[in-house]
């Protein structure tokens, strides 16, 4: 017999209310999409803006208020709340028969009525199951009735590979079950089923499942719902931030990369054979990376602080609920046996591999951003010490230059102070005459092309003046960089 009394299947969702550097239309876009998964005439008695820093808080006006519904043989309720910057939907449901016995497989169903009412909405942080109902038989195994529950949750699904732990709960025997995945590439095979973040990086799904071996244990165990809803928010959060942490890994390893080449390139002596055009593209390729992995490393940072506090959190809200388990307000149940010392399982796993992973990771990856900084610095002042050197040529050039034009203009002027060439003539006659006022012929002796070479000389001593200076300034600017 394989049978359940009031079967009931609670569903956790939680959605990142907002993240680091998240803009206001950013949060109200999340905000949107949190409401999608709610009956539409419920959005206008929604709390939007709960505070700054709302721990806990009820979404809808009263408190403990529930929005129940019920359908065709099946009933539940909507209880969305507020955690800090996540959001959080309770989408019980369960079977409108309260005392007659239903089969295990039924679950199925019911499921099939929460996913009917969620239409294609799907959480961004995180999901968990919770399963329970009174066995009508004491004598019943919890294990076998506990493995029809999972399989009618998930047919695909392997209990061997996916259990986790099992406890007891006010005499009740508890089951955890529990498989993620990295999908840090697509993969075809997703199931419907599966919850993975916006950016698919990861696929998990998380199922307890409680069987109660009385009502009055059963009716208890419902009152924990708050609890739930907290520890399963820190085991969503963590996870998600984790796959988080990897997406960011593999981006920030494929950054290093071209780090190392920039840093290969500046190494030893090659740089002094790079033109300046190609110093500055170098320069700027590193300008542009430095942004990008600054932003990724402090995120990394961020991601794992967000695992440490979530778990801190986690293992908190597991000594509440214990403490809780032993108070006055669960005696009416009697002394029954509880023990869920398994759900800590996960808090061991997060220490000891999920952490430790991120921390080592973040050791690893931090001082790229200290090499990428060391060779911006580099570059930079091989950048400026190339113009300098460009620019210090080309006023030695105009120095030089200025030198040899200078003496040539002084030479220029000194000529130009020189008498004229006179010219020498002689007088030619044919015949003796008296007449004082006769004109007599004459023939220039030499050439009127004499006074183009004293044009000539001129500038030749000006050239060889602006040579000779220049090639003065040339010694003195080399014996002064020397």
């Amino acid at each position: 017999m394989n049978d359940i009394i009031y079967p009931t299947v609670d569903l956790f969702i939680y959605d990142l209310r907002d993240g680091l550097g998240d803009n206001p239309e950013k949060v109200q876009e999340n905000w949107d999409n949190f409401k999608q998964k709610l009956p539409e005439t419920l959005h206008n008695r929604l709390k939007f803006d709960s505070g700054f820093e709302s721990e806990y808080e009820e979404l809808l006006p009263k408190k403990n208020e529930f929005y129940q519904f019920s359908n065709q043989g099946y009933e539940g309720f909507y209880y969305p709340v507020r955690m800090s910057d996540m959001y959080g939907l309770l989408l019980d449901c369960s079977v409108s028969d309260e005392l007659t016995p239903q089969p295990a497989k039924c679950i199925k169903q019911i499921k099939g009525e929460i996913k009917r009412r969620l239409g294609e909405s799907s959480a961004t942080l995180g999901q968990s199951w919770l399963i329970y109902g009174q066995l009508p038989h004491p004598g019943q195994n919890p294990e076998d009735v506990a493995q029809i529950c999972y399989k009618a949750l998930f047919p695909w699904a392997n209990w061997q590979e996916n259990f986790r732990g099992q406890g007891h709960l006010l005499g009740g025997t508890v089951f955890e079950l529990d498989c993620f995945k990295l999908l840090l590439q697509e993969t075809d095979n997703q199931s419907e089923d599966s919850v993975a973040s916006k950016s698919r990086v990861f696929d998990s799904h998380h199922v307890i499942i409680v069987l109660y071996p009385t009502a009055n244990a059963a009716k208890a165990g419902a009152e924990l719902y708050s609890d739930w809803m907290r520890l399963f928010a820190y085991r969503a959060k963590i996870l998600w931030a984790y796959g988080q942490t990897r997406e960011l890994k593999q981006r920030l390893k494929q950054r290093y990369i071209t780090i190392q080449d920039c840093l290969q390139q500046i190494y030893g002596n090659q740089y002094q054979n790079l033109p300046l055009n190609k110093l500055k593209d170098i320069l700027n390729q590193a300008r542009h990376i430095v942004s990008d992995y600054t932003i990724d490393v402090d995120d990394f940072g961020y991601q794992l602080r967000t695992i440490a506090i979530n778990l801190d959190n986690y293992k908190k809200r597991l000594e509440i609920i214990a403490e809780k388990l032993t108070s006055e307000e669960f005696s009416a149940v009697g002394t029954q046996l509880t023990d869920i010392a398994f759900l800590a399982n996960f808090s061991n796993l997060v220490t000891d591999k999920y952490l430790r992973q991120v921390e080592k990771d973040y050791e690893n990856l931090s001082p790229g951003l200290q090499r990428l900084e060391f060779a911006i610095a580099t570059i930079r002042g091989l950048v400026e010490v190339d113009r300098a050197r460009q620019e210090r040529r080309f006023q030695n050039n105009i120095t030089i230059f200025g030198w040899g034009l200078a003496a040539a203009a002084i030479a220029a002027s000194l000529s130009a102070q020189f008498p004229y060439v006179i010219v020498p003539v002689e007088v030619l006659t044919t015949e003796t005459t008296q007449e004082t006022n006769a004109i007599a012929s004459v023939e220039l002796n030499p050439s009127l092309s004499a006074s183009w070479d004293a044009a000539f000389l001129s500038l030749l001593c000006s050239l060889a003046a602006g040579v000779l200076f220049m090639a003065i300034a040339w010694l003195w600017i080399k014996r002064k960089e020397k």
